[in-house]
Parts: structure tokens; C-alpha cells; sequence
């Protein structure tokens, strides 16, 4: 069966969402234990349950009812008069699948999904943030058009 790709029911799908999201999490310290943890399911749901903010839209794939993965998109503030930074309107996205439902394609569907939404809101420029050790993302983003820009750096404090 193929999953159908909507809007979030919310507050109803938060408890689906903090599940799928801490799954990522899981994922992520997986990768990199210094930068990442794994947060309480019970915060993550509140997080849900709280109203977004204007420009915010979160979309979930569901298969057989259940959620299975979610994106979530969001539009980025201008960036201030004395910044370097062109004024392009600018959406920051974020997905992530259930480790059982990652390689058939659900990601790539959320994410394509994330991007017209994001148009619909008015970006002209979309944003990802990736952990170098996490390749098959890497290679769903490359494949989707994104592509490397700039270098975030990070070292302990001494």
C-alpha cells in the first residue's frame, strides 16, 4: 500500500509525531553521540501540541492510518538590514521516517511534498541541515537537487 502524504492533524498526531521523532534522534546519536541525544517522547509531544508558528507546516506520511514519517517546513526570518545575507524568502525543512519504513521512497515523497508547500508560502530557497556521517540522506538530498553550502564547524571548548 502507498502512504498518503497530508497535512498534520494537530494536537491529534502529536504523539505519532514525538515517535517518528525520536526515532530520528535515535538515529542521529547513532552518528554522532557528542552533538546529539535522544529527548523525552513526552516532551517531544507537548512540543507538538504547542500552536506552530505563522509560516510553519508539518506534513506526515501515513500507511495504513499510522504515521510513518513526517517533514516539517518552515519559513526563516528575513534577514536583518545590516546582514550579508541576500533577502531570499527561505524555508527550513526537516524530515524524518521510521527506521522500519526508510529506503522505499517515503522521504524523498515527503520532501518533495515539503517543497511545494514551501512555494505555496513563498520560498524561493529551501534549507536542509544534514550530519556528514549520515549518507543515505546525504545522498536522497544530492539526488533531490540540494547541494553542499558553507561549512558548519565545531569544536569542544577547551
Amino acid at each position: 500500500m502507498t502512504a498518503a502524504i497530508a497535512e498534520a492533524r494537530l494536537p491529534a498526531d502529536a504523539d505519532a509525531l514525538a515517535r517518528v521523532y525520536v526515532a530520528s534522534a535515535a538515529h542521529h546519536v547513532a552518528l554522532d553521540p557528542h552533538r546529539y541525544r535522544v529527548p523525552p517522547l513526552d516532551a517531544v509531544a507537548r512540543h507538538y501540541r504547542e500552536p506552530r508558528p505563522d509560516g510553519a507546516r508539518i506534513l506526515v506520511a501515513r500507511l495504513d492510518g499510522d504515521i510513518v514519517g513526517s517533514a516539517t517546513v518552515t519559513m526563516l526570518p528575513p534577514p536583518g538590514p545590516a546582514s550579508m545575507i541576500a533577502d531570499v524568502a527561505t524555508a527550513s525543512l526537516d524530515v524524518a521516517v521510521l527506521p522500519d519504513h526508510r529506503g522505499r521512497g517515503l522521504g524523498r515523497r515527503l520532501l518533495t511534498a515539503a517543497a511545494t508547500t514551501a512555494a505555496a508560502l513563498g520560498a524561493a530557497r529551501l534549507h536542509l541541515d544534514a550530519h556528514h556521517a549520515n549518507e543515505s540522506a546525504l545522498r536522497l538530498y544530492r539526488d533531490l537537487g540540494y547541494q553542499p553550502m558553507g561549512v558548519l564547524l565545531s569544536r569542544a571548548v577547551p
